[in-house]
């Protein structure tokens, strides 16, 4: 009755993890999960999460002792450990290191006593694997290997699943020609930033870029040279800007760079040096070689900027100037921009 009790509990939990791993699409919130249930439903010591990355594997999460100083993030590197598990389609409990030349050369974050190596399948491969140590000899047995097992399964695909859905989001997020955030992401982004700038009072710059004559490359050399020039000014733009930067394709060839901490000089030396970098660029086609220019706006929020659409429209007045006065040049936004705008 007591056996049959614990797995009647068993099923349950198995049930409930189910539940709870399709309900979270994050990586951390899932693995949190797995945590959670493996120590309910497999006892241990210490354990380790680990995924396979390129021939490496990569240690996600570890509880318990760890006496060989391994934390999060670091990459193991032991082929024979990995291509007993890489392919395994069930669980490998090991004896006490040192009796198994696995063992020895693995040197997965356990130490001390019996640990069992539990692959971690989505479908026809295995995206990682966990590994537990437990200090009581003959405490992993086959009904506890096979209840990792399934538990691993049910992560990993809920883990795929939370990839999959990560990939689609960043598809819809992100133009897929140049690389740029979407408008949609870009505001509500900009946004949240520019609240943050008014709350610690930072300084906070907009940079809105035109490619120049867009149009007459399209008319001369097609479409499809036109799209390289895009994605090529936006691959210069995209390594010119910090990682803090905020970016998208506000336009058909407008492009908007939001610069927290940023105020309207240094902005300028960005700005110029993303002008310089893509006049350097050079565009082949079948009739001759050309390159191309951009204009540029900059606006800097002041104490009267009170939202983020009010900054955004000024660094808009200022390339709309230089554009008026010969493009491939720098604008600064000021109050004379800004009644040369109206005029115009």
């Amino acid at each position: 009755m007591a056996a049959e009790g614990k797995a009647r509990g068993d099923i349950e939990l198995l049930r409930q993890a189910l539940e709870a791993f399709t309900s979270r699409s994050d990586v951390d919130g899932i693995v949190s999960l797995l945590d959670r249930f493996l120590k309910s439903l497999v006892p241990h010591d210490c354990s380790a999460i680990c995924f396979f990355e390129g021939e490496g594997l990569r240690l996600h999460s570890l509880k318990g002792d760890s006496k060989n100083g391994m934390t999060a993030g670091t990459v193991i590197k032991q082929p024979l450990f990995q291509r007993d598990i890489r392919d395994a389609v069930r669980p490998v409990i090991f004896p006490e290191p040192g009796s198994d030349l696995r063992v020895g050369d693995s040197n997965v974050p356990v130490e001390n006593g019996k640990f069992m190596a539990v692959p971690m399948r989505a479908g026809a491969r295995n995206i990682g694997c966990i590994t537990l140590e437990s200090r009581q000899r003959e405490r992993f047995d086959e009904a506890g290997a096979l209840l990792a097992q399934v538990l691993a399964n049910e992560a990993a695909i809920a883990l795929e699943h939370a990839r999959l859905f990560h990939e689609v989001e960043k598809l819809t997020d992100v133009d897929a020609l140049t690389g740029l955030h979407r408008r949609r992401q870009f505001d509500a982004a900009s946004r949240i930033e520019f609240r943050r700038t008014l709350r610690f009072r930072l300084k906070l710059s907009v940079i809105m870029m035109d490619i120049d004559h867009l149009m007459r490359v399209n008319d001369s050399h097609g479409r499809i040279v036109g799209d390289k020039v895009l994605a090529g000014v936006a691959d210069v733009c995209l390594r010119g800007i910090r990682m803090t930067d905020l970016h998208a394709r506000y336009g058909g060839e407008e492009f908007c760079f939001l610069l927290p901490e940023t105020d309207q000089k240094g902005a300028h030396v960005l700005a110029e040096r993303l002008r310089t970098s893509v006049a350097g660029l050079r565009f082949r086609t079948d009739k001759r070689n050309f390159s191309v220019t951009v204009s540029v706006g900059i606006a800097e929020r002041r104490s009267d900027t009170d939202t983020i659409e009010r900054l955004l429209e000024q660094s808009d007045q200022a390339l709309f100037k230089a554009k008026c006065e010969g493009r491939n040049r720098i604008v600064l936004w000021t109050e004379q921009v800004g009644k040369f705008w109206k005029s115009g």
